[in-house]
């Protein structure tokens, strides 16, 4: 990527999101970049359309659903090297030849395919961080809620009743955390404050290897010994093709028996009727969803209305501070990519992270 040329040209870059989304961008900060020039294109996948393309299950009725670019924006598409989306509109290699670069307004990337983005030779980078403080702080927010039996006690103030209920020690216990990135090393710090030991599986890890944020590191096959020995499980991994339903069945029968399940990852790491199965048995006490494997979650789904599930609506990601952190990364990434330097966060598409 190291070329003068680029260092001296003006860049053509896309701001691309939905209504309701667009103040993650500072647009005015964006145009004190030197030689940036901004076009902004209103664009968002439809909810089902979005699922769809995260399970690369995208059929030709569903990509008619996708939103029309009006022309100007469909010209700024055409000129656009380098892009920051939450959605990308289909068939790129029309719409957008001179596109090289695409900076992903979050950790989660699926739904933009990168496969697909480098058969085009177009790099892919996530907002990895800019998220992992807010969602460390929700899970430990529901971790202590629950072994404090803080929603019981909010029923009992409700129904004027005073009535002593157990609660447990945080300090002491064991979180166990698959997928150590951002958000599982946020999570490990804020934990191991509170005197928790922190076990951890990394696909990268070997066995025995040491890791200064967790008390101890297992390789990815030794995930069901960890599994058996946790008071909380936080699944913080990826969402890929290999990580589709990894909490199945199976995996939840290796949970310690009463142990808290935790999930900030994506819902299509869940075998959700396996969840349910496992709480109704007592195997798990107690499950905090904040990600399903259809969102919005469908009226009709029993997750609603189990008595030991936390449910939110993908809502651990505070906005406070959000945009400026995501324009930090971006901004430093154009300086990166206008000096030909290596880009912070790419996406390998071999793993789609």
């Amino acid at each position: 990527m190291n070329n003068p040329a680029l260092r001296r040209k003006r860049l053509q870059a896309c701001v691309i999101l939905p209504p309701g989304r667009q103040e993650l961008i500072a647009v005015e900060r964006l145009r004190d970049v030197p030689r940036l020039d901004v076009h902004v294109i209103t664009y968002g996948d439809p909810p089902e359309v979005r699922q769809a393309r995260k399970l690369g299950k995208l059929t030709p009725e569903l990509a008619r659903r996708c939103p029309e670019l009006e022309p100007q924006e469909a010209r700024s598409l055409t000129l656009a090297e380098i892009a920051i989306a939450r959605d990308l509109p289909l068939s790129l290699e029309q719409r957008a030849p001179a596109l090289r670069w695409v900076q992903a307004v979050g950790a989660g990337i699926e739904q933009l395919d990168p496969a697909g983005l480098a058969a085009l030779n177009i790099t892919l980078t996530n907002a990895s961080g800019v998220a992992a403080v807010p969602i460390a702080e929700y899970v430990m927010a529901h971790l202590l809620a629950l072994w404090k039996n803080v929603r019981v006690f909010d029923t009992q103030q409700k129904a004027h009743s005073w009535k002593l209920q157990p609660t447990v020690l945080a300090a002491g216990r064991v979180l166990g955390i698959v997928g150590l990135g951002a958000i599982g090393r946020a999570t490990a710090k804020r934990a191991r404050a509170f005197g928790m030991q922190v076990f951890a599986v990394s696909r990268r890890a070997e066995s025995g290897a040491d890791d200064a944020d967790v008390d101890r590191l297992f390789a990815a096959h030794e995930v069901d010994a960890m599994l058996a020995q946790c008071d909380a499980v936080l699944a913080s991994l990826p969402a890929t093709h290999d990580t589709i339903a990894y909490f199945d069945a199976v995996r939840f029968g290796q949970f310690k028996p009463g142990a808290i399940f935790c999930n900030v990852a994506r819902g299509s790491v869940v075998d959700e009727p396996a969840l349910i199965a496992a709480l109704d048995r007592g195997q798990i006490a107690h499950a905090v969803l904040d990600v399903t494997a259809v969102e919005p979650n469908p009226p009709d789904s029993p997750l609603w209305e189990h008595s030991q599930v936390v449910l939110t609506p993908h809502a651990s990601t505070s906005m406070e501070g959000y945009g400026d952190r995501l324009m930090d990364l971006f901004i430093d990434n154009i300086a990166r990519y206008q000096a030909g330097d290596p880009l912070r966060n790419i996406v390998d598409p071999r793993f789609g992270y």
